[in-house]
């Protein structure tokens, strides 16, 4: 079971009734501006049900609360990097727009990353986001991360069926850079 706290927020396991919390988090984020940049997340109720019972079956999908409500306003994914072994960790989060510019992706984001350098011991966290999504972009940038690729890709379809295409940006955070950096 994880537990981790700031001052203002509670980032902890799952729990599988939270269904419904969850299924508000991705509806917003699915009807974001930001979402055709980022892989289709299900939002019919049975497959937000699922997805829940998965997330809260280990300690990969965080939920993100907020102390003083035990509200979920968000959540965090930690997973391996594709292909390589548990010292190369891949970051991932939404927040419910409701609760953007306040602070609370970068406190629960750098909670999550002290963990992944400290308990988990990674080596580095790698992430990606669309170079358009500049509050992500700044985010990354305010937590350490450093830029370090570019590519074109698409991950939905527009309606008349050709991809939508952008450019992604690749950040990678070394445990050395962690270190260094003013956490």
């Amino acid at each position: 079971m994880t537990v981790l706290e700031t001052e203002r927020l509670i980032i902890r396991n799952f729990q599988a009734g939270e269904w419904q919390a969850l299924h508000r988090v991705i509806e917003k984020y699915q009807a974001s501006n930001f979402a055709q940049y980022d892989q289709q997340w299900p939002t019919s109720i049975e497959e937000i049900k699922k997805v829940t019972e998965w997330f809260a079956s280990g300690d990969s999908f965080l939920a993100v609360c907020l102390k003083e409500k035990n509200q979920l306003i968000g959540f965090i994914g930690l997973n391996p990097e594709d292909g390589e072994s548990q010292r190369v960790l891949n970051l991932g989060y939404v927040f419910d727009c409701d609760y953007h510019g306040r602070g609370y992706a970068t406190e629960a984001c750098r909670v999550v990353l002290d963990r992944a350098f400290t308990q988990l011991q990674a080596i580095s966290v790698v992430t990606g986001t669309a170079s358009i999504n500049r509050p992500s972009c700044q985010l990354l940038e305010r937590l350490g991360f450093q830029k370090i690729g570019e590519e074109m890709t698409s991950f939905k379809k527009a309606e008349d069926g050709k991809p939508i295409k952008f450019l992604a940006f690749r950040f990678a955070l070394s445990r050395d850079e962690w270190d260094k950096f003013d956490n």
